[in-house]
């Protein structure tokens, strides 16, 4: 629960055949429930921000992108045993958009020790299981909005405001 209250602004990816992403979280995402498959494009803050400076600054930010292609294939586990769905198409993008936010909204956030890496989290896994399922999958999808999303009390989402990119 440490990321109750926080803010976080992320990506939904709407996939015709996301129902292959949501069975391999049902068995190693507790949040599975909480939360819809999502790119973090910053990751949990808190800080004095109002929603509406938030919403008006992300709004300005993104005038400058249109919608995006983006691909997503194969399987990769983290050093801290996450299972990560990584992307293989629209990563620059992604990256740029992540950069964006950080420089010219949440510049006291980043955290240059950690190296931003687009991808969807499908869970995580314990000390006692290997991740062995195949997984030949790719999933497809135009980027047309982001989110700012609040983390609620039992860490489930709260979308405060989608904003869409202009064709």
């Amino acid at each position: 629960m440490i990321n109750k209250g926080k803010r976080d602004i992320l990506i939904f990816p709407e996939f015709n055949n996301i129902d292959l992403i949501e069975n391999i979280r049902k068995k190693y995402d507790p949040l599975y429930s909480l939360v819809k498959p999502h790119i973090t494009l910053a990751f949990p803050f808190s800080d004095e921000m109002t929603n509406e400076y938030l919403i008006s600054k992300l709004t300005h930010l993104t005038k400058i992108l249109k919608p995006f292609e983006v691909a997503f294939k194969g399987i990769s586990i983290s050093q801290d045993k996450y299972i990560f769905l990584n992307q293989i198409l629209g990563n620059e993008k992604i990256i740029r958009l992540h950069n964006l936010i950080y420089s010219n909204i949440l510049p006291t956030h980043l955290n240059p020790q950690i190296e931003y890496i687009p991808h969807i989290t499908l869970g995580r896994l314990d000390k006692a299981n290997n991740f062995s399922e195949e997984f030949p999958h790719e999933f497809k999808t135009t980027i047309n909005k982001i989110s700012i999303e609040q983390i609620g009390e039992n860490e489930e989402s709260i979308i405060i405001k989608d904003i869409y990119l202009k064709e």
